[in-house]
């Protein structure tokens, strides 16, 4: 409690004996693959720092003890070594000595080919509906054996910022990214940057950051302010904060520091489970990221994370577990990072083998936006098309792909030849549907009204022309040629579908942002990330339009899009039967 001058309190610490248990990778104990409580003396000290320590007790183990049998993951594929105390000298220091560790012995390919789930049988529409599989109607499993291959590909790729699918200005949308989904009930869910605070286009708010918030050791004010960030979600119609960041903060030059908690695994577990469970209690979801060993900001797409087996687990991952097993969290991210040869985005034994099998996760993963992967058993080569193995190691979706661009495979990866060509199972596509279908069941999004943000809004036309005018006949296309304004004149009330053809010379982790106007009123959002100077087209939403003038005025949100032209394509009526 707050203690008054003289005041003191005496204070009962408990902790399970369990938890001092070491992870042994190499078989020394006799227990490989294993964490163990070693035979002999365990002292215990209490101290403000690890210079002013009291001992104050010993806790005496007489034989070896198992705590749990696990199985060899994620171990080096090449021969590192690490240093080990040698000698005490009289000063009470000890010689720096070095010892190999244990190096990867698991053939991959035969855990993978043992572990593949089965091949349910394409039913096609079958009439079940997600919101069937909510009510406890139908199966998720019956509900996924409807899809195609072709729309589950789409499930696995999310868009891009300012979707008009989800909330304006939000980082991404996915799930229902196509109007057959949509038909499935499947919404389009949303998912918002953090980590500290939630932030839209024209709106942020601003929380302490992770470093403050652990420096208080206060678990219960952090879940506190972390419930009204679950409720800020909830009421923007954000499902998933893009947050907290629980990586361990191993060197003090990494630029995303601030966001992570604290260089101790137990502390930043500690306030992994109290942020994210905050959130959850406020009626949304917290991400956790990035998911694992993002030690450094810099180079962070190549850096190759080279870490022994016994360090990934008792620290790198601890603040990770520590969440899952809480069941605090639906939502995981992985890093940009490869470790120990695979990048996280298509590490099995990350996503698979340690997450969902030894943890027991039940959510989805989504990768780091425009992430890269490689072969899930040799490693090797890395690309950003490559889902077949990231679909293969349960990293489940890819963020992202340009708007619109789910449905069309903007981004050319190779999910769908891979079934093709038999290198991905269409068990293993159906697995990564359900994980993220079952994400979505527990979202906020599945308890909102089904609306299809995709459908035609309608927009009054303007009395006068602002600009040079540009007739609309036989679907014409406002051309935009060094001049971010132009006035349209539709001939007919009709609905149209909005098409845009846009280029940046910006770089593809750029993103370019850009707010159409229409008679003052906002019609829709053009967002990209960068093109290479190349010029791509995106179909957009739909829109009512009355006969009359309609004054086009493009507001560069984050600058470098270049705008060539905005077609407004008549949708033919449909014929009454």
């Amino acid at each position: 409690k707050k203690l008054a001058p003289g005041e003191s309190q005496e204070l009962t610490l408990e902790f399970k004996i369990s938890d001092m248990a070491s992870y042994d990778d190499s078989g020394v104990t006799g227990h490989k693959s294993c964490y163990v409580l070693e035979a002999g003396e365990y002292n215990i000290y209490v101290g403000n720092s690890v210079k002013n320590l009291t001992k104050i007790n010993t806790y005496n183990e007489e034989e070896l003890v198992v705590v749990e049998e696990l199985q060899e993951a994620m171990a080096p594929t090449e021969a590192i070594n690490i240093m080990k105390p040698g000698k005490k000298n009289a000063d009470g220091t000890y010689e720096v000595t070095y010892v190999p560790v244990s190096t990867q012995t698991v053939d991959m390919a035969k855990r993978i080919s043992d572990n593949l789930p089965m091949d349910m049988p394409i039913t096609g529409d079958m009439g079940i509906t997600l919101q069937d599989v909510r009510d406890g109607k139908a199966t998720l499993e019956k509900f996924v054996a409807q899809l195609s291959i072709e729309e589950m590909a789409i499930i696995i790729r999310g868009e891009g910022m300012s979707n008009p699918r989800v909330t304006r200005g939000t980082a991404s949308a996915f799930g229902g990214m196509s109007d057959s989904l949509f038909n499935y009930g499947i919404p389009a869910a949303c998912c918002a940057d953090g980590p500290s605070g939630l932030r839209m286009e024209g709106k942020a708010t601003q929380l302490p950051i992770g470093t403050a918030l652990s420096a208080t050791w206060n678990t219960e004010l952090v879940r506190e302010l972390y419930t009204m960030e679950g409720q800020e979600l909830y009421r923007n119609q954000v499902d998933t904060l893009l947050g907290p960041g629980v990586n361990i903060r191993r060197n003090p030059l990494n630029g995303r520091n601030f966001e992570y908690f604290s260089e101790d695994p137990f502390l930043s577990g500690k306030m992994s489970v109290a942020s994210t469970g905050g959130i959850k209690d406020g009626g949304a979801w917290g991400t956790i990221k990035h998911f694992a060993l993002n030690g450094q900001e810099s180079h962070r797409f190549k850096i190759d994370a080279v870490c022994s087996e016994r360090a990934i687990r008792e620290i790198y991952l601890k603040s990770f577990e520590m969440a899952v097993k809480e069941k605090t969290v639906m939502s995981i991210m992985t890093s940009y990072n490869p470790i120990n040869g695979h990048w996280a985005a298509s590490n099995y034994d990350l996503c698979t083998t340690i997450l969902r099998k030894e943890w027991g996760y039940k959510g989805f993963v989504m990768t780091d936006w425009w992430a890269k992967m490689n072969d899930v058993v040799t490693g090797g080569k890395e690309s950003n098309q490559d889902t077949r193995d990231m679909v293969r190691a349960q990293n489940d979706a890819y963020m992202v792909v340009n708007n619109n661009g789910a449905e069309i495979n903007s981004n050319g990866d190779n999910t769908e030849a891979a079934i093709i060509e038999g290198r991905l199972t269409v068990g293993e596509l159906q697995r990564a549907s359900m994980n993220i279908l079952r994400f979505i069941l527990v979202a906020p999004v599945i308890e909102r009204e089904l609306i299809d943000t995709n459908v035609a809004e309608y927009f009054e036309s303007a009395s006068d022309a602002k600009y040079e005018v540009q007739k609309l006949a036989n679907d014409a296309k406002i051309k935009f040629e060094g001049t971010d304004n132009a006035t349209v004149e539709i001939d007919e009330d009709a609905e149209y579908t909005i098409i845009v053809h846009i280029s940046s010379p910006l770089p593809n982790l750029s993103q370019c942002t850009v707010n159409v106007h229409a008679n003052d009123k906002v019609m829709v959002v053009i967002q990209t990330s960068g093109t290479d100077g190349k010029w791509i087209t995106q179909k957009l939403c739909k829109v009512k339009l009355d006969k009359g003038f309609y004054n086009l005025e493009l507001e560069h949100v984050m600058a470098g899009m270049n705008v060539g032209y905005i077609e407004f394509k008549k949708i033919p009526k449909k014929k009454a039967r």
